[in-house]
């Protein structure tokens, strides 16, 4: 029965893939990205040439039946070219080199690799690097940032970016599964996993899988074991497992590749891989933290509303502040309901009151200050809103009022509201197409 690859992939794989396209319109942006690659040439495929070793049939029949191997348990017919490339760390990639006449599809390996790798666990590799190509994910590689100067990873805006970064995560545990039909063994696959990621063999290590997962399923609970444990490769255990998971369920043993006849189901299997990945998001782990992020966005959307007249501006401003210090998905964090607001308010407010120091307190009341004013002005709703959160804390109203004006003081007013209001009678009269002044 041929694979169906949308299947294999694993769902939040697909779904930020989706959104990438959907929300910023990046297939437009890749189409003139790629078009600019193929007039200037930028010959990706000569520097491998020049640098590393194009591996054929004849100069390494292991390698090239290898590389069969794993296009056969893909069922693939693959045109990809492998090359060697000189570094004693164990590694591999797959690059796209788009072309004038056509596009290269490029795997490149380490030496340490193809010497340190059985051959089971280097078509576990290999088929890795394959599914990179068979789910496209190469493509949207397009999006980094070639400008040094530009300290951004991507093109993309802060939000985008953050999505783009979570989406590489998951795009690994769908290549890892291409890596295991390619292979059709759990425990090679798992073995080039850990060999790639600490460059230890059995020589320094007895490489027990079933013991590592199931010190992983002991630590699985908690972002901040798992990233003690695995201090310089956080994403290790969660793929480790990942894939155990995925090699337990239906899916595996529909395509020949299970370790137990497949008892998870799709849904399981799914649902088991969200919450490992979970695990890798960007979020508070300490009680105080999570009352500090609570408290900006629940104070946050109480100081927006106390005028009445909410703007992008300051809803762009909250949930940028609740990005960068303290969540990936600040949409979440956000509530609009009054009643569970304060519900919610007060029950953050005892816990910043009772562990917060001078620091968590000003900052809390800083960032709400920084809200307040984002529409260019501090109005006296939006003051006693947070005079009263202010009050919750315990911080007097003494240093509550020199907080707010250190933080205006600071950052200053962001908007100027005479210029919105011309801008929004330039608009209005452009849509019109009248003509005349706008002042």
């Amino acid at each position: 029965m041929a694979l169906n690859w949308e299947d294999i992939c694993y769902r939040g794989d697909a779904a930020d893939v989706k959104e990438l396209y959907d929300s910023y319109r990046v297939g437009d942006y890749l189409d003139t990205f790629e078009e600019n690659r193929r007039r200037h040439d930028r010959g990706i495929r000569e520097k491998m040439l020049k640098h590393g070793i194009r591996l054929t049939e004849r100069l390494s029949p292991r390698i090239f039946r290898i590389f069969g191997e794993a296009c056969e348990g893909l069922q693939i017919e693959s045109q990809a070219e492998v090359f060697c490339l000189p570094d004693h760390e164990m590694n591999a990639f797959a690059v796209l080199d788009v072309r004038e006449d056509k596009t290269h599809s490029l795997i490149g390996v380490t030496a340490g690799a193809l010497e340190g790798l059985e051959d089971t666990e280097l078509k576990f590799v290999l088929g890795h690097e394959l599914g990179h190509f068979l789910f496209g994910h190469n493509r949207l590689n397009g999006l980094m940032s070639m400008d040094d100067d530009n300290p951004a990873a991507t093109v993309l805006p802060p939000f985008g970016e953050s999505l783009f970064l979570r989406w590489r995560k998951k795009a690994e545990v769908s290549a890892d599964r291409a890596g295991l039909l390619a292979c059709r063994d759990f425990h090679a696959a798992s073995r080039s996993l850990l060999k790639v990621t600490f460059g230890l063999s059995e020589k320094n290590l007895n490489l027990e899988v079933d013991d590592l997962v199931a010190q992983i399923d002991e630590i699985g609970g908690s972002a901040e074991l798992i990233e003690e444990a695995f201090a310089s490769h956080p994403l290790l255990p969660i793929r480790l497992k990942a894939l155990e998971l995925f090699s337990r369920s239906k899916r595996a043993a529909r395509n020949d590749c299970s370790i137990s006849g497949g008892d998870l189901s799709d849904d399981d299997l799914e649902q088991g891989i969200d919450d490992l990945i979970r695990l890798t998001r960007r979020h508070p782990t300490t009680p105080l933290q999570t009352a500090m992020m609570r408290m900006l966005a629940l104070g946050g959307a109480l100081v927006l509303g106390a005028d009445r007249d909410v703007n992008d501006e300051e809803v762009k401003i909250l949930v940028q502040m609740l990005h960068d210090v303290f969540t990936d998905e600040p949409e979440n964090e956000i509530v609009t309901d009054r009643a569970e607001i304060d519900k919610q308010l007060t029950e953050a407010a005892k816990v910043i009151a009772a562990e917060g120091g001078p620091q968590e307190k000003g900052f809390v009341l800083s960032a709400l200050t920084r809200i307040a004013v984002a529409d260019g002005a501090l109005m006296d709703s939006e003051s006693e809103e947070i005079l009263r959160i202010a009050k919750l804390i315990d911080v007097p109203e003494k240093e509550a009022y020199a907080l707010m004006v250190a933080s205006v003081q600071q950052g200053g007013f962001q908007t100027d509201t005479k210029l919105n209001r011309i801008a929004g009678r330039f608009r209005r009269s452009f849509l019109r197409g009248e003509g005349g002044s706008v002042s």
